[in-house]
C-alpha cells in the first residue's frame, strides 16, 4: 500500500463501535426486497460482495418506517415493521455473513419519501396535511420500533434520513406550525431530537445512531435546484443554520453525521451526475467538522483516493463514502490498499444502471458492472471448450466482449481501425467533466493487456483478415457513424460535426450553432460555452434531450440547468435549411431566420455500421452483432449486451 493512504485504513469508532477502516458504503436504494418488506438473498449477496471487497461500514438504502397495520399496499422499500420475523430471518443471515469480513452494517431509516408529490413541490399553495401531535408521536415511536427490529436482526446501528417528511418540519420554508414543532430552529428540529432519544431508549446508549444530514438545500425556487457554481438566494437550509442545527442534534444524542446536500427537489444533488466536480460536499463537511465532536462521514463523488487522503489529512472528514463507485467495483477499498489503482473499474456518474434502471421498472445495477445486484444470477466461469475469438471494434461493446471472452479462457484477437481503444468514448472523455470515461478506457486497456488479448490497432478488419485468423466465434462491434444531413452549403468550411470538435480535429470560432439537441449536441454546446463560445442549439422537436435513449431525470435536469447558466440559446421546433457565408439559415414555424455563426456543428445522431456483419454473418457458425452496430445504444446497453453474449459462448 502506498503510504499516503495509510490513514484511510486506520480504525475509528462511532459511539463505541469500532470500524476497521475509514471507507464506508454510502446509502443507495437499489437492493432487492420482497412482499414482506424483507431483504432477499439477492440483497444478501449484493451487500456481502461489498463487505468482501474491504469496506469498513455499509449503510443500506432507505428502509421505510411504517407500522404493519398501516402498510397494506405493495412495499416500495424494505420495511422492518411490516413482517418483523421475515425481516429478522434474512437480516441475521445477511449480518452474520457481512461480519465474517470484519465489516459493519447500519440500516438507514426514513419516513414519508412519497409525501411530497411533484404537484405539491411545484405549487406552494398545495400543502401536506398538518400532522397532529398524536401522529407525530406515532412516527417517533415507529422509528424506535423499527430500530429495535433492526438491532434484533444483527445490524450494528441505524442512520436516520432527515429528509423527505422530516424536511417539512426542519425547513422554515415548509413548516408553518405554531406549536412546539414549529417556529424557531430548536422547535423545528424537535421531531428529530425525539427520534434520536426514542431510538436510544429502545436500543440502548451504546447502539450507534447517525443522521443523514443535508448541510445546504441548494434550492433557489420550489421545484428548482441551484448549480454548485451559481449565486442565488437560498430558499431552504443554508450552511449557517445547518451548523447551528448540528450542535442541537449532537447534544440530543447524534453519534455522527453523514453529510450531503440538496433536498427532495434538488434531484441532481442526491445522485451527483458526471457534470459535478469530485468531492462536491467537502467544503460543507469541513465547516461541520469545526463545530461538532462526532465523526463526519462524506460521500459525493469521492472516488479519488488521492482526494480522499488529502481531505482526511486536512480534517475535512472522518470517513470516505463510496456509493456508486462500489457498484462499479465492490473491491475498491482492497484495491487501494493493495496498490492496484489501475485495476479499479470506475463509476461514470451516468446514473443509468443504478437510478435509471429503477425508473424504467427494473432492479438497480451498474452501467459498467453487469454483475452488480445480480451476483446470484451472473458470474464468469471458464469455458468447457476453449475457442479462438475475433472481436471487431474497440468501443464499449468490443472491449467488454474481449474481456469476458478472455476471462473465460478463450484466445482473443481484437481489431480496431483507429489508434486505440474506446470507440466514441475517446471523444466523450475529452468533454469537460467527462474524465471518468477516459478512466474506463484505461481500465479496459489494463484488463485486456493482463489477459493477453491480441490488440491490432490502426488495422481495419476485413473479411479476408478475419478468415486468416481462423476464428470459431466472431463479435462484430463496429459501432456507428454520425448521420449526415443534406442541405445547401453542406460542403462549406463552416460545417463540421460534434466528434471532430470534441476531439480537436476541428477548431471552431467564437460563435457556433449546433444542429441537434440530443445528448451529443447539448454536451458539445456546453463544452464550448464553458470555453466562452457563444452557442445556439437548433432542435427540430419541442424540447432538447428528448430524442434517443431516455436520460435519467437528474442528469437531464442538470444539463438543462447548465446550458441555461452558460447562456446557451435553445431554439426548438426549428430545422436547418442552409449554411451560407454568414452562418446558418433555419426555419422556425414556417419562417426563415438567419443565425450568424463562424461554424455550424452537425449533431443529429448516429446510425449503425453493419457492412462487415452483413458480409460474414453466414460464413461462420457463431457471428454476433453487438453494440451500436446492432442498434444504437448507450454505454450500458453496449456493455451489458456484450457481457451477456460472451458469458455463454
Amino acid at each position: 500500500m502506498d503510504k499516503k493512504y495509510n490513514d484511510l485504513f486506520e480504525s475509528f469508532s462511532i459511539n463505541n463501535l469500532e470500524l476497521k477502516n475509514r471507507f464506508f458504503m454510502a446509502p443507495m436504494g437499489i437492493s432487492v426486497f420482497d412482499e414482506n418488506g424483507a431483504y432477499t438473498y439477492d440483497a444478501v449477496e449484493y451487500y456481502v460482495a461489498r463487505a468482501k471487497g474491504g469496506v469498513g461500514l455499509i449503510i443500506t438504502g432507505a428502509n421505510a418506517v411504517v407500522s404493519k397495520e398501516e402498510y397494506n399496499q405493495k412495499c416500495f422499500l424494505p420495511t422492518p415493521a411490516r413482517h418483523p420475523e421475515a425481516y429478522k430471518n434474512i437480516g441475521i443471515e445477511m449480518t452474520e455473513r457481512i461480519h465474517a469480513y470484519g465489516c459493519k452494517i447500519f440500516v438507514q431509516l426514513a419516513v414519508g419519501m412519497d409525501c411530497l408529490t411533484k404537484e405539491k413541490r411545484e405549487d406552494p399553495a398545495i400543502s401536506c396535511k398538518e400532522l397532529t401531535i398524536g401522529e407525530i408521536k406515532k412516527i417517533v415511536n415507529q422509528f424506535a420500533d423499527s430500530a429495535k427490529i433492526v438491532k434484533a436482526s444483527g445490524f450494528d446501528g441505524v442512520e436516520v434520513h432527515t429528509g423527505y417528511l422530516l424536511d417539512t418540519f426542519t425547513l422554515s420554508l415548509l413548516n408553518h406550525r405554531t406549536d412546539q414543532y414549529g417556529g424557531d430552529l430548536k422547535n423545528r428540529l424537535r421531531i428529530i431530537t425525539e427520534i434520536l432519544q426514542a431510538i436510544r431508549k429502545a436500543c440502548g446508549k451504546d447502539y450507534p445512531v447517525i443522521l443523514r444530514f443535508s448541510m445546504k438545500s441548494y434550492l433557489k425556487a420550489l421545484g428548482q435546484a441551484a448549480l454548485p457554481e451559481e449565486e442565488f438566494a437560498e430558499l431552504g437550509r443554508d450552511v449557517g443554520e445547518a451548523l447551528e442545527a448540528a450542535k442541537i442534534l449532537e447534544a440530543a444524542g447524534c453519534d455522527g453525521f453523514d453529510v450531503n446536500a440538496g433536498w427532495s427537489d434538488s434531484s441532481y444533488w442526491a445522485y451527483p451526475p458526471t457534470y459535478f466536480e469530485k468531492g462536491i460536499y467537502l467544503s460543507l463537511s469541513e465547516q461541520l467538522k469545526k463545530v461538532v465532536n462526532v465523526p463526519i462521514l462524506v460521500a459525493g463523488r469521492m472516488d479519488d483516493p488521492d482526494l480522499a487522503a488529502v481531505a482526511f489529512a486536512e480534517g475535512k472528514l472522518d470517513a470516505v463514502g463510496l456509493a456508486r463507485p462500489l457498484l462499479a467495483d465492490p473491491d475498491y477499498p482492497d484495491k487501494v490498499k493493495n496498490n492496484q489503482l489501475m485495476d479499479i473499474r470506475p463509476c461514470l456518474g451516468c446514473n443509468d444502471g443504478c437510478v435509471g434502471r429503477i425508473f424504467a421498472g427494473g432492479h438497480g445495477s451498474c452501467t459498467v458492472n453487469p454483475e452488480c445486484n445480480r451476483e446470484l444470477q451472473l458470474g464468469i466461469e471458464l469455458a468447457k471448450v476453449l475457442k479462438k475469438v475475433v472481436v471487431v471494434g474497440g468501443g464499449p461493446a468490443g472491449m467488454e466482449a474481449a474481456r469476458v471472452s478472455a476471462l473465460r479462457g478463450h484466445q482473443v484477437t481484437l481489431f480496431e481501425s483507429s489508434y486505440g481503444l474506446g470507440g466514441k468514448l475517446k471523444y466523450s472523455s475529452q468533454r469537460i467533466l467527462k474524465t471518468d470515461d477516459s478512466r474506463l478506457i484505461n481500465w479496459y486497456e489494463e484488463q485486456l493487456k493482463n489477459l493477453n488479448v491480441e490488440m491490432r490497432f490502426d488495422e481495419t478488419a476485413t473479411k479476408e483478415k478475419i478468415a486468416d485468423s481462423n476464428p470459431d466465434i466472431i463479435f462484430i462491434a463496429q459501432g456507428s457513424k454520425a448521420k449526415q444531413l443534406e442541405f445547401p452549403g453542406m460542403d462549406s468550411e463552416k460545417v463540421t460535426n460534434a466528434i471532430d470538435v470534441i476531439s480537436d480535429k476541428k477548431y471552431v470560432g467564437p460563435r457556433c450553432t449546433v444542429i441537434g439537441g440530443g445528448l451529443a449536441g447539448c454536451e458539445v454546446a456546453l463544452h464550448l460555452a464553458k470555453h466562452r463560445h457563444k452557442m445556439t442549439i437548433i432542435e427540430q422537436g419541442s424540447d432538447i434531450l428528448e430524442a434517443g435513449i431516455p436520460l435519467v431525470p437528474a442528469n437531464k435536469q442538470m444539463l438543462h440547468d447548465l446550458l441555461d447558466f452558460y447562456h446557451v440559446e435553445i431554439i426548438t421546433n426549428a430545422r436547418l435549411k442552409a449554411v451560407t457565408e454568414t452562418g446558418a439559415v433555419i426555419e422556425v414555424q414556417g419562417q426563415e431566420r438567419s443565425m450568424p455563426a463562424h461554424h455550424v456543428i452537425i449533431a443529429v445522431g448516429f446510425e449503425s455500421s453493419t457492412s462487415l456483419y452483413k458480409q460474414i454473418k453466414n460464413d461462420y457458425l457463431e457471428v454476433y452483432n453487438i453494440g451500436d452496430s446492432q442498434k444504437i445504444k448507450n454505454i450500458r446497453g453496449a456493455i451489458w449486451d456484450a457481457y451477456e453474449v460472451a458469458l455463454l459462448i
